[in-house]
Parts: structure tokens; C-alpha cells; sequence
């Protein structure tokens, strides 16, 4: 029976494998950036132009790119950033003009090479002679001289062709999508039986968790006022150095601060809820060595016991926004779904820590550190458009990046989880995964919990 349940999780892993390699050459090819490079050199200052358009007959000021020559007798690589259309012309300045011109090629997944002899281009006030070492001069001869082609097939190539890299890349990306699903197929009954003990003992959970928030601040003056005194200090802080001191100015059409505290206030759960529910056991530790008591309950006290502040801010961003002008929408039933995701993440990532502090007392300096800097590397105070393609996909593998850009999509762009499948399947995957590991690593240490409390 276990040889038959390994066998059909193995083939069940295999799907897994050809699905996500094709899902993910897919992604490759979807959000790849095509630009068209060309190399030039001239005796004099040329303003070059590159117009886009999916009729040869409809270009517009609209639709084109302006790069300048600055510097008459050097070589320049001028690169233009392609949207998605089919034809391409490129202006070269005005009458009298000498230009030199080599390398020219479209680049996305993979390089294409044009000829300019091969891509049955159409001139206008422009002529071409080929020079040695696949050079090109081309002489104006008249006041709008330009070149233009249909470039489709050419984009087309360089996007689907894909370079070795890539297709190791997806290989390997696959092959841990399917050791993934194999790894939470094996041990699904372990989770399903956590989850089934904190629905039982919910009720427990909670009222701990209450209890927990009161005690918290029980010998300051102002009670339980300082857990949302301090997040709104920190916001207030946060406003006034970028948009005050560092001027930052609105993100596209919203205002920076109603931008700014849609990618805080999740941040801020987090945050408390892992360095919390860390010391979980180290604070309960005379519940821990109860024999009766399901001690894996605890970090999920912690958890809820920051989620009570984390539902005030809730409440706050609709507030503010609501200030601004921008009131509740059928989008914001999805905030729902996303503080969903940001209890399993803190769940899965603190059921691990709060396990081996015991055995490493080091671990919590490290995550202190470790939620300085990830507040830095999660998009919160400035967005991801500002990275290069390759490493705002870096960046996105951030988990909370997804529930930062989940409120963002919430409150202001409002856009669907659904709209994000990659992203969606990365999370998910991600967090039961570290979820499935997680109680491995607490079932292999729980039985010697009570040796170093």
C-alpha cells in the first residue's frame, strides 16, 4: 500500500515536472523585455527616432522613442525598448547626413541578427552601401530620411528562441516544482492533522492569544495604546524622511503616503508576529513541559495575539484612503484572501524558528537582522519598475513581496490574485512546502523541548 502511494505521488510529480516547465518557458517569453540595438557613429549630432506602429502608414509622435548623438566621430549603441508591434522605422535626422552603421539586431530571450538586405526593409530619402567588416553607410537625401521593416517574425524569434541558460534555468526550476509536490504529498496527512487540531482548540487559541495582547503591555501606563502607537510613530517616521526630506513625489497618480501604508501595515505583521511567536516556547516554557497540553499551539498564540493590532491598521488604511477620496470597491473583499496568505506565511515561517531557537539561541539576533534587511528588500518604500527585468524577478521571490503587491492591488490598482498565476503558484508552493518542513523539523525536536527549557 505505502510502494503504491510512493509510486502514484511519483507520477503525479512527473505531470508536475512537463506542466511547470511549459508553464514556465511560457513565463520567459511572456515577460521578456525586446529591445532593438543598433551601433552608429556620424560627423555630426543626430537626433535619433525609432516609431512603432502595426500599420506602416500610421506613425505618430506618440509612438516613438528619441535617443540623442552627442558626440560626432565616436561609436554609440543605441538601444530601443520595443513594445509589442509589428513594424519598425528608424529616422536618422536630417538631409546631409553620413551615418555609419553596424550590429544591428533585436535581443529578448535570444539575440536575432538583421541584415538590412534580408529584412526587406523600405527606404525613404535614404540610401544604403554596404561597407567591409558588415558595416553600412547610409547617406540622407532629403529632409526625413528613415528605414522601416516589419519586424514581427524577428521579435517573435528572439522571444521563443531562448537561450541554453534559460532552458537549464526552467529545467531546474521544474524539477523542484515536482520534488515540492512530491515533498508535501508524502507527509499532506502530518499538515492535515495541525490544521485539524487548531480547529479543535481555536476557542483555546484565541483566548490565549487575548490574554497574551492584554499582558503584553500590562505594566505600562498606556496598556495595550502602545502596540499601535509604535506602528504609527514608525509610519509617521517613514512619511516624513521620503516624502519630506527625500521629496518623494506621488507614485504614478497616487499619493506616496496612501502607497506607502498599503505595503507597511502587512510588513508590520509580519515582523511582529515571527519575532514573537519565536520565543513562543521560551516564554510558555511551563506549558511545555505539560504533557497534556499541545504545545504546537503556541507560536499560533503569538500569531493572532499581533493580528489584533494587524486588524486596527486594517481598518486605519480604509480610514485613510477614504480621506483621499478612495472608498471601498468590490476589489477590497480580496484583502480577505490576502491576510489569509499572511497568516500561513508567518504561520510556516515561525513554526520553524520557534523550534530551533531552543537549540540556537543565536537565531533570534539572526532574524532581528534578517527583518532589517528584508524591510529593505521587500518594495515597500519604493517600487520594483526601478530594477532591472532580471532582478525584479530576483526580488519577487521575496514571499512577502506578494502580499505587499496583494494590498497594493487591493486598495489602489485593483487587480486580481487570479491575474497573478505565476506569483499565486510561487506562494503557495513556497509556503507549504516550508509548512510540510516545518512540522518534520518540530516532530524530530518536541521530545526534547523539556531538556533545554
Amino acid at each position: 500500500m505505502k510502494a503504491a502511494k510512493h509510486l502514484l505521488l511519483f507520477m503525479c510529480a512527473l505531470i508536475v515536472l512537463g506542466v511547470s516547465y511549459y508553464y514556465i518557458n511560457l513565463y520567459w517569453k511572456e515577460n521578456t523585455d525586446v529591445s532593438l540595438h543598433i551601433k552608429v557613429k556620424s560627423e555630426q549630432k543626430i537626433d535619433y527616432q525609432l516609431f512603432y506602429a502595426d500599420d506602416p502608414d500610421a506613425w505618430s509622435e506618440e509612438k516613438s522613442i528619441h535617443i540623442s548623438y552627442t558626440n560626432p566621430g565616436d561609436w554609440k549603441e543605441l538601444v530601443f525598448n520595443l513594445p509589442e508591434y509589428s513594424f519598425i522605422r528608424i529616422d536618422f535626422g536630417n538631409e546631409n547626413n553620413i551615418v555609419t552603421a553596424r550590429d544591428l539586431y533585436i535581443t529578448a530571450n535570444s539575440k536575432v541578427k538583421l541584415d538590412v538586405n534580408e529584412i526587406n526593409a523600405k527606404l525613404n530619402q535614404l540610401k544604403i552601401e554596404k561597407k567591409e567588416s558588415e558595416e553600412y553607410l547610409l547617406k540622407a537625401g532629403g529632409k526625413d530620411p528613415f528605414i522601416y521593416f516589419d519586424a514581427s517574425r524577428y521579435i517573435t524569434e528572439a522571444k521563443h528562441g531562448g537561450s541554453w541558460s534559460l532552458k537549464i534555468i526552467s529545467l531546474f526550476l521544474s524539477l523542484l516544482a515536482a520534488a515540492a509536490f512530491y515533498f508535501i504529498g508524502r507527509y499532506v496527512k502530518e499538515s492535515i492533522r495541525f490544521v485539524r487540531d487548531f480547529s479543535a482548540n481555536k476557542e483555546l487559541v484565541l483566548n490565549l492569544a487575548k490574554n497574551d495582547f492584554k499582558t503584553k503591555f500590562a505594566s505600562s501606563y498606556l496598556g495595550v495604546l502602545w502596540g499601535f502607537i509604535n506602528p504609527l510613530l514608525t509610519i509617521g517616521t517613514y512619511w516624513f524622511v521620503f516624502q519630506v526630506g527625500l521629496r518623494s513625489g506621488d507614485v504614478g497618480n497616487v499619493p506616496f503616503i496612501i502607497w506607502f501604508i498599503a505595503g507597511i501595515i502587512p510588513w508590520f505583521f509580519f515582523s511582529d508576529a515571527l519575532s514573537t511567536a519565536t520565543n513562543a516556547y521560551l516564554e510558555y516554557s511551563y506549558l511545555v513541559k505539560k504533557v497534556v497540553f499541545k504545545v504546537e499551539l503556541l507560536p499560533l498564540v503569538k500569531i493572532f495575539s499581533a493580528f489584533f493590532v494587524q486588524l486596527f491598521f486594517i481598518i486605519f488604511i480604509f480610514v485613510i484612503y477614504a480621506f483621499y477620496g478612495r472608498f471601498p470597491t468590490i476589489y477590497s473583499f480580496q484583502l480577505i484572501y490576502y491576510v489569509v496568505c499572511l497568516l500561513v506565511l508567518a504561520v510556516s515561517v515561525s513554526f520553524l524558528t520557534s523550534s530551533i531557537v531552543l537549540f540556537f539561541k543565536d537565531l533570534n539576533q539572526i532574524i532581528a537582522v534578517i527583518l532589517q534587511i528584508g524591510f529593505w528588500f521587500t518594495p515597500i518604500g519604493w517600487t520594483v519598475s526601478m530594477l532591472s527585468d532580471f532582478w525584479s524577478r530576483v526580488f519577487k521571490l521575496n514571499p512577502m513581496f506578494y502580499i505587499v503587491q496583494g494590498y497594493r492591488d487591493t486598495f489602489i490598482d485593483h487587480i486580481l490574485f487570479i491575474n497573478r498565476p505565476y506569483q499565486t503558484v510561487y506562494f503557495w508552493l513556497f509556503c507549504l512546502v516550508l509548512f510540510t518542513f516545518s512540522i518534520k523539523v518540530f516532530k524530530k525536536l518536541k521530545p526534547h523541548f523539556s531538556d533545554v527549557l
